[in-house]
């Protein structure tokens, strides 16, 4: 069981980011494979709008749609409210505080994840990361912090 954040989302969705290839084959295996992948509805809101405004991707139909396609094939679950509280003590953004709460009440010891500030908090509540994203992928992006 393992819960995806938005970056790898946006990354699976989006064909021209350096990390399209890696995360789509990273979604595309663990689908095959019969793993449990889960997203939230914050993570949806937050994929739609790294497309929408950070990628720019255009008609906002397309992006609709590729989310749409994708949700069929992914497990859907609620959204912690405690995330507010995680975010507040770990000085994260909320969007990841959630994240640790919601794998962390619902038991999911995995999340999938490029984001430093998830990275970096996931051994204090007990649960792993695994990033798809290869290293040299990371500096492609600009997202890499040694």
């Amino acid at each position: 069981m393992r819960l995806l954040d938005a970056d790898i989302l946006a990354y699976t969705l989006y064909e021209m980011s350096p990390a399209h290839p890696e995360a789509w084959t990273y979604l595309k295996n663990h689908v095959k494979e019969s793993n449990k992948l889960y997203v939230t509805p914050i993570t949806i809101l937050e994929t739609y709008n790294t497309l929408y405004h950070y990628y720019r991707v255009r008609p906002r139909e397309n992006i609709l749609t590729k989310i749409k396609l994708t949700m069929e094939i992914l497990e859907h679950i609620e959204t912690s409210i405690h995330g507010i509280e995680v975010a507040k003590n770990m000085n994260i953004p909320l969007g990841d505080g959630f994240l640790l709460a919601t794998a962390r009440e619902n038991k999911i010891p995995v999340i999938v994840s490029n984001d430093q500030y998830v990275i970096n908090a996931v051994d204090k509540y007990g649960l792993i990361n695994e990033n798809p994203i290869s290293e040299e992928t990371r500096i492609l992006l600009g997202d890499y912090s040694p």
